[in-house]
């Protein structure tokens, strides 16, 4: 399977769930950060069809995170994502040629403070949004109500800052 189809499998794997959008950006994450350690192991075990196996499925991972970076969004949060997966998708690929640790170790530190800052942000105002809402009565109505008529908070906010 080459890296396109993996990412068309990985993103339709999505759709057939029904899996909310954020919550999928957190399992590509967690994912990426497997197949890191998993393509670390195979440098360290002199093992290269693992070590490349694992390495092709971050390298999909990531390439897809980029994609789903709003295309046209120019606030601070989008721009840098666009760099730092853009840098990852130079970097990474050096490693099946010189088995640098050190690139997966950086670029695991990197997507596992995404990761955590995506589950401090976007996480949870999508648990906030879905969560219903208390009436007066303390009892939980018997309908979701919309907190707002704004249009749904993008996959990126505007107010996440990164520091990494």
């Amino acid at each position: 399977m080459n890296s396109t189809q993996a990412c068309f499998a990985y993103r339709q794997s999505g759709v057939k769930a029904k899996i909310h959008p954020v919550k999928l950006i957190a399992m590509m994450y967690e994912r990426t950060l497997v197949h890191l350690q998993l393509a670390e192991e195979g440098v360290i075990e002199r093992k290269p069809q693992k070590r490349g196996e694992h390495l092709g499925k971050a390298i999909a991972i990531i390439t897809e995170l980029y994609a789903s970076v709003k295309e046209g969004e120019e606030s601070d949060a989008a721009e840098f994502l666009r760099g730092l997966y853009g840098a990852i998708l130079v970097e990474l690929p050096k490693v099946s040629v010189s088995g640098d640790v050190e690139i997966l170790q950086q670029t695991r530190r990197y997507i596992e403070r995404l990761k955590e800052i995506w589950e401090q942000t976007a996480l949870k105002e999508m648990h906030e949004e879905s969560a219903p809402r208390k009436n007066e009565n303390s009892e939980s109505p018997a309908v979701f109500e919309k907190k707002d008529n704004t249009a749904p908070s993008s996959a990126v906010s505007n107010g996440v800052s990164f520091s990494i």
